[in-house]
């Protein structure tokens, strides 16, 4: 019997010494995976560290939603003030002033906490939420902080309420940005392509591209925001019953996103813009472009399709010279982009089956939009600009 059972395993596995089971194979699986972070390790242990603390970032925003949520079933009604920034970084200051934070647009504020209670559970922390009373197997011992809990690289905590809650971390490590090989930035379905965000209503951010708000900055700041690159005309707030909120150009406005996005030219990106035309202009053009300022290594200079640093002829991959008819509605428009060029890039016709390239200088991205271009005196809205990695 016992010479039958062998020839029946050799017959269906061959030779007994080219034989491997299950637990064989995970097992050589299992090593190759320690070789591999070993080799990591030892060649960029800065990164492996990154990788760590990221993790660490992704589970607290995570357990903190939890408790949240389930604060909300049991009742609670109080989650904070809207248009308010909650940040894990303690101060003095009630306002978070000891700090250089990105710029707010108006009517919203920071809220900071001393050192003595930010990590309160009971709503006197950086969290405004008592979390006390909540169930024992989900209470927090004390509110999570950053594990850099810094100024530097805004690696903090931030919370914002406005019909739900949105949490925000920064991402350290190359895989984990937007464009990463384990990407958690552009696929947690937030609006922000720098932050890691969860919570139960992910559009509130007051630099998201829905335009419930507008917010400006400084040229090359670094911080969330657009900078006016050129035009005479004027950007307000809008609202109504076939768009939630949307930005109005009266006459030629030109911005650019001025937070670097790193890309990551293996990756693909999709990005939609929605727009309409309200009037034609009375002088002037009309035309309005959507897509992407390439930004280069040093993540200061431009680099448009030819690599040349200026904002002009850069990467319309979504609308370029697109001209609206008044009165006709919202169109939506979509791009996508992957790679290189070799050298230049491309605009425009970007479908999904032959993406439009980034100059190959290209090392960061950041949205960009021109309205009544050029010197236009006309109205047109643009409702938002969104996009993702795929």
């Amino acid at each position: 019997m016992h010479t039958a059972y062998v020839k029946k395993h050799i017959s269906i596995h061959g030779s007994v010494s080219d034989a491997f089971t299950i637990v064989e194979l995970l097992v050589v699986i299992v090593v190759f995976g320690i070789l591999a972070l070993i080799v990591m390790a030892a060649v960029n242990p800065g990164e492996v560290s990154k990788q760590t603390r990221d993790a660490v970032r992704v589970t607290d925003l995570q357990s903190i939603d939890r408790v949240l949520a389930l604060n909300q079933v049991e009742g609670t009604t109080a989650f904070g003030s809207i248009n308010t920034v909650y940040i894990s970084l303690p101060d003095a200051n009630a306002n978070c002033s000891s700090y250089t934070l990105p710029t707010l647009p108006g009517g919203w504020s920071y809220a900071c906490k001393s050192a003595a209670s930010y990590r309160n559970t009971d709503g006197t922390g950086w969290l405004p939420v008592d979390m006390s009373s909540v169930g024992s197997s989900s209470k927090l011992a004390t509110l999570p902080i950053d594990p850099t809990n810094a100024i530097a690289g805004r690696n903090y905590y931030s919370y914002i309420t406005n019909n739900g809650w949105e949490l925000n971390a920064s991402m350290e490590a190359q895989n984990s940005v937007t464009g990463g090989n384990s990407d958690k930035v552009s696929t947690d379905s937030g609006d922000d392509p720098t932050k890691f965000e969860v919570g139960s209503n992910l559009l509130i951010a007051p630099w998201s591209f829905e335009f419930a708000t507008f917010n400006t900055v400084a040229n090359n700041s670094g911080f969330p925001g657009w900078f006016k690159t050129t035009g005479t005309g004027v950007i307000t707030l809008g609202s109504d019953g076939t768009a939630a909120n949307y930005i109005e150009a009266t006459g030629y406005v030109w911005y650019g996103w001025q937070e670097n996005i790193p890309f990551n030219p293996n990756s693909t990106y999709k990005m939609t813009c929605k727009a309409r035309q309200v009037t034609d202009p009375t002088v002037g053009g009309k035309s309005i472009y959507c897509g992407w300022n390439g930004v280069a290594a040093d993540g200061v200079a431009l680099v448009n399709v030819t690599g040349v640093n200026t904002t002009s002829s850069q990467h319309y991959q979504t609308m370029s010279g697109i001209s609206l008819t008044a009165g006709a509605g919202w169109s939506s428009y979509t791009g996508y982009t992957k790679g290189w060029g070799a050298p230049n890039g491309t605009a425009g016709g970007c479908i999904i089956s032959t993406p439009c390239k980034m100059h190959q200088d290209t090392r960061y991205i950041r949205p960009m939009f021109i309205i009544n271009y050029a010197t236009g005196d006309g109205v047109a809205d643009m409702d938002s600009i969104l996009f993702t990695k795929q």
